[in-house]
């Protein structure tokens, strides 16, 4: 781990979506969104639907991961990131027809919240 990266990595009840080293993290927590650096204060908060957007090291490069999340939680210590979320989806993983007909039928805020991050998701592609 360089001195400018976190150990980072972003869980479903299904996979690892991601594990490595991040330089930058930005969730949506129930309170706005949150950005965690390295050596960050240790932080836990409860995530609502929205898009996580990470400068992370793949590669030995820098890149940018830009995912639609659920809900969950994001647990945030000097020397670790963790992220626990229902679902997490890049945006070649949306489908958009199902996604719009899903929100049409949606009354679930959180359902709501989680259709229209998809969507921003795939329209900032």
């Amino acid at each position: 781990m360089a001195a400018s990266t976190i150990p980072f990595k972003l869980i479903t009840p299904t996979k690892v979506v991601f594990e490595g080293d991040a330089e930058l993290v930005i969730a949506v927590t129930t309170e706005g969104e949150e950005g965690i650096l390295p050596h960050h204060a240790p932080f836990l908060a409860a995530l609502k639907p929205g898009i996580l957007r990470a400068n992370v090291l793949a590669d030995g490069k820098n890149e940018r991961l830009e995912l639609a999340t659920g809900e969950g939680f994001m647990q945030a210590l000097p020397d670790r990131l963790t992220i626990l979320v229902d679902e997490a989806l890049h945006f070649d993983d949306i489908d958009v027809a199902k996604t719009r007909d899903d929100l049409a039928n949606a009354t679930d805020p959180a359902a709501i919240e989680f259709a229209n991050a998809k969507l921003r998701l795939v329209g900032s592609h």
